[in-house]
This record gives structure tokens, sequence and C-alpha cells, in this order.
């Protein structure tokens, strides 16, 4: 067997030359791809590069330690994110309605201005952008010098405005950094946004701060206050103490030498003597209860801690003052009605008081000639009870209701009724300790009134419900 000859034609001169200009033309074509594949890995690797700095700087930013520091890391790195070699971060004064620098980067040799005007209409969507597509923002930061520049508005989470970042370059950076790419525009406000949200959260933080050294002050001085009380308090028992020895002392002399005058001498005196010796024996006695009263009332304070609070029915209450109060009553001839009254956290001695002082009041201001009526109610409120004690004595006017809880206040109308105007102040500190309000109504002279307090339902500070099922 033979070998087999070729029968193909060799290839002419023209088919060799097409091939090369094929093979030429697709080595072109793989150059010019190799070139953008290696363009746009180039520009991956910097916008990646780009988003790690924003990235960093969102963890970073949130730590510095004031707004200043803040500011300076966050113009570096727009520096370093957008490598151009200027940057300005400007916060808003809403009070003046001016810019006021916060930051610069790169510009020396120039002076930037504390604060500066620019209109917030430059800034109405959350949207970067050119400084040479705004011409009249240019004009107005004309003091910059920046040819160029990426500019975006910050703003809060709530999308109040809170100031502008510019980044760019000057005229004669142009030979030294490439022109300022628009597509930066996205990773701008991107790296702005998170800007906004930090200086927001920094100044939330730095007002809540001085809430709390401004809360501290207050308690500061109502210690400082506590103190005065508990220095105060010291006194009125010293001072009660005092009364109570030293003016009692020479008023009993005084009680005493009237009372052997008006047991052995007052026959022999003339009629002008013994209207005297009246008057002084009245006068004595009214000033002893008047101190006893005081005593009373100061005791009201000094004393409070020497009993506990408890839970006290105040039906027990109302029976036992009507009991230790029962020659008054009879005497009087008082129908006193009491409704179903509650159990609550009080000191129960006070409330003894509390409720003496109102029904003695109720009967000591009603006339004479007319039998007193007295009626203790109740109502009951989401939070509270409001007691009532209403009686058919003398009234008072509507423009007298609000004076007679203050200390010695005698209404015109009771001057011919025994009393010092303390008995009232005394229901009111009272009531006042256990964080409740009283108050009183009545149609006018001679129309009874209706002395009304409230009373919580539970103790300051004790979530346990109070009342007695």
């Amino acid at each position: 067997m033979g070998g087999t000859k070729s029968s193909g034609k060799k290839p002419t001169y023209e088919e060799l030359e097409k091939l090369y200009e094929d093979l030429q033309a697709r080595s072109t074509r793989n150059i010019i791809l190799q070139q953008e594949l290696i363009s746009l890995k180039d520009e991956l690797d910097q916008e990646l590069n780009r988003f790690r700095l924003i990235q960093e700087f969102s963890e970073v930013g949130l730590f510095q330690e004031s707004i200043q520091d803040f500011a300076t890391t966050a113009t570096e790195y727009f520096i370093q994110a957008f490598e151009q070699p200027h940057c300005l971060l400007a916060e808003y004064q809403p009070d003046d309605d001016r810019l006021r620098t916060l930051s610069t980067f790169g510009f020396s040799g120039i002076t930037i201005p504390g604060c500066f005007t620019i209109s917030r209409l430059q800034f109405r969507e959350q949207e970067g952008f050119l400084l040479s597509q705004r011409p009249g923002l240019k004009q107005q930061l004309a003091f910059l010098f920046l040819e160029d520049a990426l500019v975006a508005p910050l703003f809060a989470p709530d999308g109040a405005f809170l100031g502008m970042v510019a980044c760019g370059q000057q005229e004669e950076d142009q030979r030294f950094y490439n022109p300022i790419d628009p597509k930066d525009r996205h990773a701008f406000i991107v790296m702005a946004t998170k800007v906004g949200y930090l200086l927001h959260n920094f100044r939330v933080t730095e007002q809540l701060k001085q809430e709390i050294e401004e809360r501290r002050k207050v308690e500061k001085m109502l210690e400082a206050k506590a103190a005065d009380l508990l220095r105060s308090n010291a006194e009125l028992e010293q001072f009660a103490y005092v009364v109570s020895h030293d003016l009692k002392a020479p008023l009993r002399n005084a009680m005493g030498f009237a009372r052997l005058l008006r047991n052995h001498y007052q026959e022999s005196l003339p009629d002008k003597g013994r209207e005297y010796l009246d008057v002084i024996w009245q006068e004595t006695n009214r000033f002893n209860q008047i101190i006893d009263d005081l005593l009373a009332y100061a005791r009201l304070s000094s004393s409070r801690g020497e009993e506990a609070l408890s839970m006290v029915d105040l039906n027990q209450v109302a029976r036992r003052v009507q009991a230790r109060n029962s020659f008054a009553i009879a005497q009087s001839q008082a129908r006193i009605q009491v409704a179903d009254l509650p159990a609550l956290p009080a000191y129960a001695s006070r409330m003894e008081q509390l409720f003496q002082n109102l029904i003695l009041n109720a009967i000591k201001f009603t006339p004479p000639e007319r039998q007193p009526e007295i009626r203790i109610g109740i109502k009951e409120e989401k939070d509270s009870f409001i007691f009532s004690v209403t009686d058919n004595g003398i009234g008072i006017e509507k423009e007298n209701q609000k004076q007679i809880f203050g200390l010695f206040q005698r209404l015109p109308a009771a001057e011919a009724y025994e009393g010092n105007g303390l008995g009232l102040s005394i229901c009111k500190k009272i009531v006042e300790q256990h964080n409740g309000k009283i108050w009183v109504k009545s149609e006018g002279k001679d129309k009874g009134a209706t002395f009304s307090f409230s009373l919580p339902k539970e103790a300051e500070g004790n979530g346990e419900r109070k009342r007695e099922e």
C-alpha cells in the first residue's frame, strides 16, 4: 500500500493576509476587553474601598468623645474615601438660621468663617450633587475657592435639616486630581447620611447629658433643701419646747393670780374692776389655747416620724371621735350621719384629729338656736377617696373660701364664736401629709358648708392595694 497525497490547495497570499487581519483584530479586541476589565476591576476596587472606609467611619465616628472630634474624623474620612484635597463640614443652627463650621480639611492660606448663611432651599431633597451644577450655591461658598465639589445635605432620622458637607478641589488642584465623577454622588450621599445620623445622635446624647447634669444639680439642691428642712424641724421642736416651758410658765402664773382674784376678791371689786378681771381671765385662757394649738400644729411636722403608716379603718376613727366628744355632741343636740367609710393607709392619730376638728368645727359654727346636722360622706374615684363633712351652719362667703385654711384666719361672720383660726390650718396640714387636698364649698352666709378632702387609696411608693375589701 502506498501513501496518499493531500488533495488540498495551498492558501493564496490574499487568504493568508485576510487570516492575519482577523487574528490581529481578535487580538486587539481581546486587549481592549482586557483593559476594560482591568479598568472595571479598578473601579470596583475603588468603590469597595470607599464603602469599606464608610463602614469603618460608622464604627469609628460612633465612639468619638466630642462633637469636634467627630467632625474632624468625618472630614478626614471624606478626604480618604473620595480622594479630594478639601472638605468642609457645617452644622445648621436653627436659632439664627445659619450654618456653623464644625470642621475643615486642606484649606490652608484662606480664612473660613465660623458661621455663614446658606438658604435651606438649596437642600430640598436628600441627594448629593456637584457644586458646578448649582451656580447659586457656588457663589455662596465662594470663600472656599472650590472649582468643583461633591455636596450633600445632612439630615436627622426624622428628616430635620442638620447641615451640609462639601468635598472637592480648587483650580490649582486640577493638575493633580482627576475631574470629579458624577457617579460618586451615590456613595457621597450614603456617607453624608451616616454623618447626619451620627451627628443627630451626638446632639441628643449631649442634651441627655445636660438634662442629667441639671437633674443632678436639682437633686443636690433638693438634698440641701432637705437638710435645711431637717434643721428647720429641729428648730421647730426647740421652739415648741421654748413655748411649752418658757411662755406657759409665766402664763400659768398670770392665770393663777387671776383665778385667786376671781375666787377671793371679785366681790370687793367695783363693777369696772370685775369687768376688767373677766377680760383678763378670758384673754389669758384664750392665749393659753393659742399656745396649745400652736404646739399641736408644730408637732404635726416634728413628730410625724414617730408614728408608722398603717391601714386605718375610718369607721372606727369616726366612732372614737364621737365617743370622745360625746358631751359636746349631746350638749348641742347635734345629729351626725356617717356613711360606710373605707380603710386606707394613714397615720391613725392624725385621722382622728382631722375628723375631730371638722366635726367640732361644724358644731361650733352652727347658730345656737339651730340643731346641728352633720353628714360625713364618701365618693370613690380611680386613685383616691373624696370625703365630705357637710353642716347646716353659718356658711362661708365665696370670696372667703380659699383663705380660711391659713394660720389665724378668722372670718367676720365667725368673730362671735370662740376659736383662734388654727383648727382648719391643722386639717390642711394633716391632709397634705397624706398627699391629699382639702377645700370648702358653700352657697354663702347662713347656708351651711361642705368641707371636702381627698386621700389616696395607696401609700406613696407602695403598689399594694390599701383598701380592705
